[in-house]
């Protein structure tokens, strides 16, 4: 690139800050490209002053010409001609600054007009942006010079970084390029990820190397992801409103909360003294059950003439005896000892007291509970004790919290629980304190954090509250957040105010410009205007992340994410292929249950032998066995097997599994509690498909369709 001759000259008005020059028509810089021009300055430690080369930014270029105005008519304008050189081109150039003993400094004195401006070469913007090798991470290039590599100062990282862009603009490829270069550098870095984009990581982090083959650990949300550990949260250390809020009750069911509080008290007094899994949400779940049991039974004995001590009593004992059921004789003892020494505590007689007013007018709320209950517990995440942070952190490694497929109160709880445990973990580390701690700083990664912080004015998240937390106290004790969003504007602006360097892609909303303009200082007004015409994979980067301000095109990254537009056209083609399948499935399936009944099925009455096959008095509905016949095909590794002794076909399909007792009406889902649910279906109709459900054979004394009636 030329650069020992002027591109332009110092004209018009000149600031310290900002100056204009007139371009010289044979060396057009473009837009964003890098400029420089002497000036006398002082710098300090200095006593006389020195001639320095301060580097700016062309921000704006005009073309004009004498005669070509917007205000003349084209009868004119069409018989001008404007000679080669003769346009004046005018560009306005921002100052970054001038380099100064390792050191960016701004100049106190405006370039002088007619000073000639000088395209800075490579080399001087290599040495402008330069940080030091062992603090660099490459994050991409120059958007004006593609020869130029840039780096951020993983330093800067100590104060936080906001990754902000529209849909698609890339902000989550430039998360996947900075998590390359932490691995690179040894940290430890957490992702949270609601959508499972990241998870794709583990698959391709050899691509960076034999070494960091095993650098990335898959955390999932629920069991039945695919991953390296199942989280692992302790009801024991959670309120009965904070568990009952996770269960999605609704704040206004007070009965069905009051029932969840009272089985926690008296679960976790039982824990105390037996231990096992009676902390966790199986054992809550036992204590509901037997106490739906016992106020029945209280009920049908009329005991109600007593006093209201006197019931209690007999509530207790009936709840302990119902409980005792499930044990052997020597257990049963054992366990009823344990129980009687609960009664004289507290906390005991206060879960039984209020379980008992839950239950005493009506049982229903005690069935609700345990539906909203079994629900959570499905997940597998909520038990007795949590999964030690050394099996989640390590040195050097990614981990990955899937929490894909969860609701918005689970996620929240997750990420907020999660969190709490890395930050105290370093604190204790930091402060020399007794349990669970951590060695080293945490990079935390926040995908979606509008979803997990937005203001306290819209919705509350407990997420929030440990965000700030991180984002105003982190640097003390080395745990960095970096939060993505595409909605600034919809992040709590008191946390996005403390996360002090930004890489802002293509933002055109005016709300969120305003966001991000009001979260920092550093991103000045023409900055900001440029947010909308930045193409695809450029971002602006402010903060301390970078010696000064700069225009970036980021680098191609190395790692896989399952993120990123689709492609329309497939997917529709997708789309028809699917339906063709499932209309060949269902023709299928009509046939075998022809075969299967001796009698003619259609397409259109499947429903009707499918619900005969399961011992159903209604059709099986329409839409759930669409949806059944979908997740076939789709799901490759779905299998089925009959039992023909106990009439039972059992699979999986959809991640779920799934239990069917022929004739019976009965069926059970992993992830289904209403019946008969689309993964029921999907199982039983592939075991049609697949012929392991056939027609009885000859000389059978009572065959299966004997008791299909």
């Amino acid at each position: 690139m030329t650069t020992g001759f002027p591109v332009g000259i110092v004209t018009g008005d000149s600031k310290p800050d900002t100056f204009t020059f007139t371009v010289n028509p044979d060396h057009i810089p473009s837009l964003y490209d890098y400029v420089y021009v002497e000036v006398e300055e002082t710098p300090p430690g200095e006593d006389e002053r020195r001639r320095v080369k301060v580097v700016a930014q062309i921000r704006r270029i005009i073309s004009g010409a004498v005669g070509f105005t917007p205000d003349s008519p084209w009868t004119v304008l069409a018989r001008l001609h404007v000679p080669r050189g003769a346009d004046r081109i005018v560009a306005v150039a921002k100052v970054l600054g001038y380099k100064w003993r390792g050191s960016i400094l701004y100049p106190r004195r405006a370039p002088r007009v007619g000073s000639p401006v000088y395209l800075a070469p490579d080399e001087m913007l290599e040495e402008f942006y330069s940080v030091e090798p062992e603090r660099r991470l490459w994050i991409g290039y120059l958007v004006s010079r593609p020869s130029v590599k840039v780096y951020i100062d993983v330093e800067g990282l100590k104060r936080h970084l906001a990754i902000l862009a529209a849909t698609g603009a890339g902000k989550t490829w430039t998360s996947i390029v900075l998590i390359e270069e932490l691995v690179k550098k040894g940290a430890t870095v957490l992702v949270l990820d609601p959508h499972g984009e990241y998870v794709a990581i583990k698959e391709s982090i050899h691509k960076l190397g034999p070494a960091y083959r095993d650098r990335v650990i898959v955390l999932k949300g629920r069991r039945d992801q695919e991953g390296d550990e199942l989280y692992k949260v302790s009801v024991l250390d959670m309120s009965a409103e904070e568990l009952a809020s996770i269960a999605g009750i609704p704040s206004k069911a007070s009965r069905i909360r009051a029932v969840v509080s009272g089985a926690k008290e008296i679960a976790k007094a039982l824990h105390g003294v037996l231990g096992g899994d009676w902390g966790g949400l199986r054992g809550i779940i036992r204590v509901i059950q037997a106490g739906i049991a016992a106020a029945e039974t209280i009920k049908i004995q009329r005991r109600y003439s007593n006093s209201a001590t006197a019931i209690l009593n007999d509530f207790g004992k009936q709840l302990v005896q119902e409980l005792s059921g499930e044990y052997g004789e020597a257990e049963k003892k054992e366990f009823q000892e344990a129980a009687s020494r609960l009664v004289v505590r507290e906390s005991f007689n206060k879960g039984l007291r209020r379980l008992w007013l839950a239950l005493r007018k009506d049982v229903e709320p005690g069935y609700d509970a345990i539906r909203y209950l079994e629900d959570l517990d499905r997940l597998g995440v909520y038990g007795v004790k949590g999964l030690p942070l050394h099996r989640i952190l390590r040195p050097g490694t990614v981990t990955v919290f899937n929490l894909a497929g969860l609701r918005s109160e689970v996620q929240d709880h997750l990420a907020y629980n999660i969190l709490v445990r890395v930050f105290n973990a370093r604190v204790r580390y930091m402060r020399g304190l007794p349990g669970e701690t951590y060695r080293y700083p945490v990079v935390v990664i926040v995908e979606e954090a509008h979803r997990f912080m937005p203001p306290k004015n819209i919705r509350q998240t407990r997420t929030r509250e440990i965000a700030a937390a991180i984002a105003a106290e982190g640097r003390k004790f080395g745990v960095h957040m970096i939060a993505i969003s595409q909605r600034p504007s919809k992040v709590d602006p008191d946390v996005l105010s403390q996360l002090q360097s930004q890489i802002i892609l293509r933002i055109v909303n005016p709300r969120d410009q305003d966001a991000v303009r009001d979260a920092g200082e550093q991103l000045s007004h023409d900055l900001l205007s440029d947010l909308p015409g930045l193409n695809k994979g450029e971002a602006i980067i402010v903060g301390p992340i970078v010696p000064a301000p700069l225009m970036i095109r980021v680098r191609n990254r190395v790692l896989d994410y399952m993120g990123g537009d689709i492609s329309l056209v497939e997917e529709w083609s997708r789309s028809l292929e699917e339906e063709e399948l499932v209309a060949e499935y269902a023709d299928e399936l009509a046939l075998r249950l022809t075969r299967l009944f001796d009698e003619p099925y259609s397409r259109e009455t499947i429903r009707i032998g499918l619900a005969k096959l399961m011992g159903l008095r209604e059709p099986v509905p329409g839409r759930v066995l669409d949806d059944a016949l979908h997740i076939l095909v789709r799901d490759r590794h779905a299998w089925a097997h009959y039992d023909n002794y106990t009439e039972t076909v059992e699979g999986e399909a959809g991640g779920a599994e799934a239990r069917i007792q022929l004739g019976t009406g009965e069926a059970e889902c992993s992830r289904c509690r209403v019946q008969p649910c689309r993964h029921v279906l999907a199982v039983l109709a592939k075991a049609i498909l697949d012929g392991v459900i056939s027609p009885p054979g000859r000389g059978e004394e009572e065959p299966w369709s004997y008791y299909l009636g």
